[in-house]
């Protein structure tokens, strides 16, 4: 014999929530008694924060975007006369394009504070030239592209590429090109106080940014250093 099958036990029926009593306020005609003072309920203030976060925003923003333009400038520059492999030539004729050089960013820079250039060579047969300017620069990303727009014709330039110099407020810029039947790279860098520009021979696009890089660390140095 089977044993007996359970009854199922029987669902509770679904409460329904009731409507949200409404809000309990004094019946009409009812005055407070005598001497009864209501007290108004005391909210959080939150102007502290407010203040804080406009004072962040006055004041961190401003130093924020000051910081590059304070630590770059002003600048001075000098050629010595060996950078790591490089070796400034002194004879005659490079002496003389490097005056023509600096002549050239004179006019085209009517601001530049100073003015340099100089001519390396390494014992391989490699070449830099290099050459630019100290001054305030207010938009050095646009003040990049325009220089080498004004190198373009001169070196027969292709359209540049920006490179990354992990320095804020420094922007740097490449084309290939070509000088007397030889294929150069054509690179300018770009801060708030300096423009420097090099041109390499026998060197890759990137070798020569990364290179102008390093170069510009020896040559300008902020004056706070």
């Amino acid at each position: 014999m089977s044993p007996p099958v359970p009854t199922p036990r029987p669902t509770p029926p679904k409460q329904r929530r009731g409507k949200t009593p409404p809000a309990v306020t004094a019946p009409p005609g009812w005055q407070p008694p005598k001497g009864y003072v209501a007290v108004p309920v005391r909210r959080r203030r939150r102007w502290p924060w407010v203040l804080l976060l406009t004072v962040a925003c006055c004041c961190g923003v401003p130093l924020w975007w000051a910081q590059p333009l304070s630590a770059q400038y002003p600048a001075r520059a000098s050629l010595p006369d060996q950078l790591g492999s490089l070796r400034l030539r002194q004879d005659e004729r490079s002496q003389a394009a490097a005056e023509e050089l600096k002549s050239q960013v004179r006019q085209s820079h009517l601001l530049a504070e100073d003015t340099f250039a100089g001519i390396y060579t390494t014992t391989d047969g490699k070449r830099v030239t290099l050459f630019g300017g100290t001054g305030f620069r207010l938009s050095p990303e646009s003040d990049a592209e325009a220089e080498l727009d004004r190198l373009a014709d001169r070196y027969a330039l292709k359209p540049s590429v920006p490179v990354e110099t992990g320095v804020r407020g420094r922007y740097e810029r490449c084309a290939v090109g070509r000088a007397d039947g030889d294929t150069v790279v054509v690179c300018t860098s770009v801060d708030h106080g300096s423009l420097a520009t090099g041109v390499f021979t026998r060197l890759s696009l990137d070798d020569s940014g990364r290179l102008l890089n390093d170069l510009r660390e020896q040559v300008v140095i902020p004056k706070q250093s």
